[in-house]
């Protein structure tokens, strides 16, 4: 029964996993596209919009942070094979729970924090000033959002037993 009421739970989680790796993924041609008029319209002679700039460094923020969590359910980041393979298997499966305890203690703590900030930004109406006044609080929600997430992720790891290295390691939890 339980596994039932949490289905639609995670499917939800799990669409929304995706969804923020495939706006990083469409924010990422954006980006592309944007600087690729900026550099036309400066060759040509004409002046580009400052707007540019200003949503370039935005999407440069908010791309990591979307793609991260769904990085981190594939296993996908960059780890050192080779220091970790010269351990013996009960030192080596040690480590990398520790690891992966450590990795849920910071995303938690980046979470509860980036949270605050964006509840202090949102309160007292803080503004991020470029090209046009963007109030902050909309640039910092997905910090605790994306960090929330990731603490998820590898605490899915770590009630699984499963090795956050996507090969495994020989030896390892997998």
């Amino acid at each position: 029964m339980a596994n039932r009421a949490l289905t639609p739970i995670s499917r939800g989680y799990d669409a929304a996993l995706r969804g923020l790796a495939l706006l990083a993924g469409l924010l990422m041609v954006a980006m592309m596209v944007m600087i690729t008029v900026d550099v036309v319209l400066r060759t040509v002679g004409t002046q580009s919009s400052s707007h540019l700039f200003t949503f370039t460094e935005y999407f440069l923020l908010l791309i990591p942070l979307l793609g991260a969590p769904w990085l981190v359910r594939e296993k996908g980041h960059i780890y050192i094979e080779v220091l970790i393979a010269t351990f013996p298997p009960a030192l080596r499966r040690g480590l990398m729970k520790a690891v992966v305890v450590l990795c849920v203690v910071v995303c938690a703590t980046l979470a509860w924090y980036g949270g605050v900030i964006t509840w202090q930004d949102y309160a007292t109406a803080e503004k991020d000033v470029r090209s046009f006044d963007m109030p902050r609080w909309i640039l910092i929600l997905f910090m605790p959002v994306s960090f929330g997430m990731m603490a998820l992720e590898f605490l899915r790891l770590l009630v699984r037993g499963e090795s956050p290295y996507a090969a495994g390691i020989p030896g390892g939890a997998e």
